[in-house]
């Protein structure tokens, strides 16, 4: 073999060897994925955003109630955002326009129905009271008067020992009735569960709403002789001029030595009422003749003043 034979087999040996080496390294290292498969680097995850809170209305009292207190719905209440809803609550304040508080409620506290007047209660004017006379078909007007109505109230009374001739007048000009039967201007009646109703049942009594100061004069007409229920138009607002009859006197006497400020508050309708109503002040129609009560037969000294009632051949002294 020549020296050029041998060079030229010698280098391709050493060629082979570098061959065989970068193909051993190619072989022993790791498989890179391809470009494509290559994703990039995942995002730091954000901060979780918070979702916004609801808020739910709810009237609560703004400055404390004592209990009876009319609402004043524009001063008394106000609306806090609660983040639960209150049940029974009330959202509004015009829902509770008029209303009456039934028990104190503290500033900050919820408005329920728990805590507020219902029934008749709560549509009586201040110095009204709610009275219940008996009615039928005839006291009622055929029963055709319903809850809302305005009545007169007349009376009549028979001929008796305290009367000495029968009379018939108006007692009571332009009164509201608040229920009439089972029907009020609340609504009917609510029947407990497994109650029987009684279908048509014709109506026993009437509430009406009367000033305080004239609940005595209908007690006694009602007891003493009979009622009569007359309908009014409803744009009808006549009433009599009492100013122009002689006033009735009272059960109680009147202390003589009541100061000015204390003989003015005598014309209060709490303390008219309390005075009293006798049949015999009732009747408009008996006789009588004022004595002195210092020089009054029998008078109390200090018992206020007297009348002298005269009943044919009788006579009898009443203090007023």
């Amino acid at each position: 073999m020549s020296s050029l034979s041998k060079i030229v087999a010698g280098m391709l040996l050493v060629a082979g060897m570098v061959l065989a080496f970068i193909a051993w390294r190619l072989a022993s290292a790791p498989a890179r994925p391809p470009a494509s498969a290559v994703s990039a680097p995942e995002p730091a995850p954000a901060a979780p955003v918070a979702s916004p809170v609801r808020l739910y209305p709810v009237v609560v009292a703004k400055e404390p109630m004592p209990a009876g207190t009319r609402i004043d719905t524009a001063k008394m209440l106000g609306v806090a955002q609660w983040q639960a809803p209150l049940s029974g609550g009330y959202q509004d304040v015009a829902a509770l326009e008029g209303a009456v508080a039934k028990v104190d409620i503290a500033a900050g506290d919820p408005l329920l129905p728990s805590l507020l007047a219902q029934g008749l209660a709560r549509q009586l004017k201040p110095g009204e009271r709610a009275v219940a006379i008996a009615v039928d078909e005839v006291v009622g007007g055929g029963h055709r008067i319903a809850p809302g109505d305005w009545v007169d109230v007349f009376f009549m009374i028979e001929k008796g020992q305290e009367v000495p001739g029968a009379q018939a007048r108006l007692l009571q000009a332009q009164v509201r009735v608040l229920a009439y039967g089972k029907a009020s201007v609340d609504g009917p009646e609510e029947k407990a569960a497994g109650q029987p109703g009684v279908p048509n049942q014709p109506a026993r009594t009437a509430v009406l709403a009367v000033p305080v100061e004239q609940v005595n004069e209908l007690m006694l007409a009602g007891r003493a002789g009979r009622l009569q229920l007359a309908l009014r138009p409803l744009d009808d607002h006549g009433v009599p001029d009492a100013g122009l009859f002689a006033q009735r006197g009272t059960v109680l006497p009147v202390r003589a030595d009541l100061t000015p400020e204390q003989r003015e508050a005598l014309k209060l309708a709490s303390n008219r009422a309390f005075a009293g109503e006798s049949l015999v002040q009732l009747d408009g129609t008996t006789a009588v003749a004022r004595v002195p009560a210092a020089s009054a037969r029998g008078a109390r000294p200090a018992g206020g003043r007297t009348v002298e009632i005269l009943r044919g051949d009788k006579s009898e002294r009443v203090r007023y």
